[in-house]
């Protein structure tokens, strides 16, 4: 009935064809891409400063008579003496709250660390892994973001027989906004390499698709798994040159404690098995990624 239908309205046949063949040309070449992760920033926002009530009372210390200059004695000196405390304080105040400020400032840095493995694309039980990972983490809670971070690292360090190239980054800023901001950025800067995100887990949020994998039959194909991590502080990394310098990085990850993670993203692609991600993609999506 339906196929008479269609017969009888050509134009519409001719429509559901278009899209039909539309829909299978657009995800037979689409990359997949996994996402899991989330952030808590806006619960480590650092307690207003108590600067200007400290100032307040140590002002109010001075306001009192010093009895050095009693009967006797001219109002000139004391006069002088009220001019030289008040040129002190001038002097001082500035100086005081100028290094206050840098201390806070100091002491409220973050970092952001980038590390980004190259794999064979025979590394398939690490994508089941990850894959697992994201559908069995509470990714609202800082405990599931630590555990996605350090899983993630060892699983990564399971696999080294499978390395081919890595890159590592830190990216230092003075506040909690621009760090945030910095991780936005790099997670944004990886997610626009994927055609269609396949699987997502970011902030208990969760979303799967389905794909028609785009199989590589002419040459090799790929796996690249990139780790974004905010943390309190000013870390160094390693520069990947060689496989002892990326087991290095991933290690540290390994070893960051839960209290300074503020964000944790770790992304891979292809996410399905049956995916592939050519040699040519892989220049031309992750040219920072050197041989090792």
């Amino acid at each position: 009935m339906a196929f008479k239908f269609l017969q009888n309205h050509p134009s519409l046949a001719l429509i559901l064809v278009l899209l039909f063949t539309h829909k299978i040309v657009y995800t037979a070449f689409a990359a997949s891409g996994g996402r899991m992760g989330g952030s808590s920033f806006s619960s480590s926002e650092s307690k207003p400063s108590s600067i200007s009530s400290t100032h307040y009372h140590r002002h109010h210390d001075y306001h009192y008579d010093n009895p050095r200059y009693g009967h006797g004695y001219n109002d000139e000196p004391k006069n002088e003496s009220k001019s030289d405390e008040g040129t002190t304080w001038v002097l001082v105040l500035p100086a005081t709250l100028f290094g206050v400020f840098l201390l806070v400032v100091y002491l409220d840095r973050a970092s952001v660390l980038k590390i980004q493995v190259g794999l064979s694309g025979e590394a398939h039980s690490l994508q089941r892994e990850l894959t697992k990972l994201a559908g069995a983490v509470d990714t609202s809670e800082k405990e599931g973001l630590h555990f996605i971070l350090t899983e993630s690292a060892v699983a990564l360090l399971r696999h080294s027989n499978f390395w081919i190239s890595g890159y590592s980054s830190v990216e230092r800023r003075w506040s909690l906004e621009a760090v945030e901001k910095e991780f936005k950025q790099l997670s944004a800067q990886e997610r626009e390499k994927y055609d269609i995100e396949s699987l997502v887990n970011v902030d208990n949020i969760k979303m799967q698709r389905s794909c028609i994998p785009n199989k590589n039959k002419l040459g090799k194909d790929y796996l690249v798994v990139t780790i974004l991590v905010a943390i309190k502080g000013a870390p160094s990394l390693p520069v990947i040159r060689s496989t002892e310098d990326l087991r290095k990085a991933l290690n540290y990850l390994n070893s960051i404690s839960s209290k300074k993670n503020l964000a944790v993203e770790v992304l891979w692609s292809p996410q399905d098995t049956n995916d592939t991600l050519s040699e040519d993609e892989l220049l031309e999506n992750y040219p920072l990624l050197r041989p090792i």
